[in-house]
């Protein structure tokens, strides 16, 4: 981690309090329209409605988790997951080999 000012560091939280506010908000009112109308005898087979109601969950998510992790990167101190690091590394190993005997090397 690099020396951060104080006020660089908070300037990254709260903008990432920002970011969570915004997106969990988002996401929690759209899970509890999904469920209302799964419980709704009107609405329960509108599939696509509902399916696009989770798809923008997930996107939203998705997005929410990019920038929080660049705002935290962006100071250094984005959090990195050592078992998933490992994992990665495997699957490259694993995959590059595959790729020599595909080759005949």
């Amino acid at each position: 981690m690099t020396n951060q000012t104080a006020a660089q560091l908070r300037i990254a939280i709260s903008d990432m309090d920002c970011l969570s506010q915004g997106g969990f908000s988002s996401i929690a009112a759209i899970a509890k329209l999904a469920l209302a109308a799964l419980e709704n005898p009107l609405t329960c087979g509108d599939i696509d409605s509902i399916a696009a109601a989770l798809e923008s969950i997930r996107s939203t998510a998705m997005d929410v988790e990019n920038c929080i992790n660049a705002t935290a990167e962006g100071v250094g101190c984005h959090y990195v997951d050592a078992a998933q690091r490992r994992r990665w590394e495997a699957k490259r190993e694993a995959e590059s080999k595959k790729v020599k005997l595909s080759h005949g090397l």
